[in-house]
């Protein structure tokens, strides 16, 4: 593991500190006045020059200020880009700029904050607010650990680029004669809490509740000692943020976590192994790996652990990250098992173990894990992801596309949603859709260029519809993150083989165009 983690190091971390920057960047660009936000959006496409979403944030802050010349000349060069690197044209979503850009009404476009939503509107949208800790026991001196501990939770949650953090109402805009009154900012969730001594012991109870639909969302409490007040202060402020993060991402996928979770500091530790899981990075996967070792190491027997644990490894083996050796397999096969036999009504862990059972080219039963998931949760797009890819490689192209458009739907651009287009391409290139494959494996390595697996399917799309030199570049690509990949190792080994046989000869014939060296 350090020999693979040295080779991988540096360019996994190169690649995890570009992608926060560009979160910052957009998300402050968003909180800022327009022409702030021109500069931060210059900055965006400075660091990356083909990064559609900030030529769309400048297009929008440029209408935002009625420099309509200037949004059209940066839509033109966006179409131009686009067109000459990857040979596609704009998303629907820039299309639609073009439309607001020669609109009379200054109204048609709305500029989207950090969270998704449109500028004073968080409805629906993961925009939380953090309220006053209450305390209980009305000693003076736990007012400052109250306060202490609720800016240390606001000041990590404005950290994660996905959320806005609202401390406390705005302030009303004066009205404008004919105007229509402005209404504050409101988050769809509030955190609270409350503190609770008795002698040394302190007691914290936090509670987080979904304001527009009226229902608790996560509660939880925290035990500890006064005389380390700051350690147990910084201790509780990183769970609660790891679990905001985690409750509020099973709450957009619609799943209700049955495993049982734990002690506190086991639920920290597979908390903070499972955001590290949702960077994926090799480097990422790797820590993920080693702090949930950790978790077993103190609960050796306990579920969600064991799940997490085989996940991680799973998703490791997918990007490189391990090498492709049977004890990695098996390993994670028996603790994905175990998770199941634990859980039997867990979706989560019936997904994982169709996951382990792909990687281990079990198709046929992975495909019945899928489906007693999606029949537990019919709304969990993990599932549906996951058995568009298992139909896809079975060759039943329409099922997987099927699949994979539900699985994107519901997801809502989440954090694996890149997996969800993979999926797709896999069906396309199956069902000989060669030039659309190449359109859908090009989004993939647009928002995931770690994923070499992807990128294969880039690098395969490319040469079957004679883009030689893309196909070139693409193969490049690959090989520059793992150069060990050649015709002999990497289907079945790196990536799952299809069931049938001309369809995985046809794979590595493209694979051998684009310059996949042979065994």
């Amino acid at each position: 593991m350090t020999a693979t983690r040295s080779t991988t190091g540096r360019s996994s971390e190169r690649e995890r500190l570009l992608t926060r920057a560009i979160e910052a960047f957009e998300k402050l660009a968003r909180l800022v006045d327009a022409e702030a936000g021109l500069i931060l959006a210059d900055r965006l496409l400075a660091m990356e020059p083909t990064r559609e979403a900030s030529y769309r944030l400048k297009i929008e802050l440029l209408i935002g200020c009625g420099r309509r010349d200037q949004a059209m000349r940066t839509y033109e060069v966006c179409s131009n880009v686009l067109k000459k690197e990857f040979g596609v044209a704009v998303s629907p979503e820039t299309r639609a700029l073009s439309h607001a850009i020669s609109s009379p009404d200054p109204r048609s476009v709305h500029l989207r904050s950090a969270n998704g939503g449109a500028t004073g509107q968080h409805h629906g949208s993961p925009s939380i607010s953090v309220a006053e800790f209450v305390n209980l026991t009305g000693d003076g001196g736990d007012d400052y650990f109250a306060k202490g501990l609720v800016q240390d939770i606001a000041t990590a949650l404005t950290a994660v680029a996905e959320y806005v953090v609202l401390s406390g109402p705005l302030p009303r805009k004066k009205n404008v004669p004919g105007d229509e009154p402005k209404t504050p900012l409101r988050a769809r969730y509030v955190l609270s809490g409350s503190i609770q001594r008795s002698g040394d012991d302190l007691r914290v109870n936090v509670l987080l509740v979904d304001v527009s639909g009226g229902h608790n969302v996560w509660a939880e409490k925290f035990d500890g000692h006064s005389e380390n007040a700051l350690r147990f202060q910084d201790r509780i402020a990183q769970a609660v943020v790891l679990a905001v993060i985690l409750e509020l991402q099973m709450t957009n996928w619609k799943v209700r976590d049955k495993s049982p979770p734990g002690s506190s500091e086991v639920r920290r530790l597979v908390n903070e192994a499972l955001m590290k899981y949702f960077e994926m990075t090799r480097d990422s996967l790797l820590t993920a790996i080693e702090l949930v070792e950790m978790a077993l190491a103190i609960e050796p027997d306990n579920a969600r652990a064991k799940r997490t644990l085989s996940v991680a490894t799973t998703m490791a083996l997918a990007f490189g990250a391990l090498p492709s050796r049977r004890e990695h397999v098996q390993r994670a096969l028996d603790l994905a098992e175990a998770a199941v036999r634990a859980v039997p009504d867990d979706e989560i862990a019936r997904v994982i173990f169709s996951f382990a059972l792909l990687t281990d080219g079990r198709i046929d039963e992975a495909i019945i894990e899928c489906r007693h998931a999606i029949g537990l949760n019919p709304s969990y797009p993990s599932a549906r992801g996951d058995i568009a890819e298992l139909y896809a490689l079975r060759g039943q192209v329409n099922e997987a596309l099927h699949e994979a458009s539900e699985a994107i739907r519901l997801g809502a651009h989440d954090v694996i949603d890149f997996w969800r287009h993979h999926s797709m391409a896999v069906a396309l290139f199956a069902g000989g859709k060669d030039r659309r494959a190449l359109e859908v494996a090009r989004k993939v390595v647009r928002t995931k260029p770690g994923f070499v697996r992807g990128a294969l399917y880039w690098a395969a799309a490319a040469a079957a519809t004679g883009n030689n030199e893309e196909a070139s570049r693409a193969m490049h690509h690959c090989l520059s993150q793992l150069p060990h990949l050649n015709l002999g190792n990497v289907c079945p080994g790196f990536v799952p083989r299809y069931v049938k046989d001309h369809h995985h000869a046809r794979f590595l014939e493209m694979l051998s165009r684009a310059g996949l060296p042979s065994a």
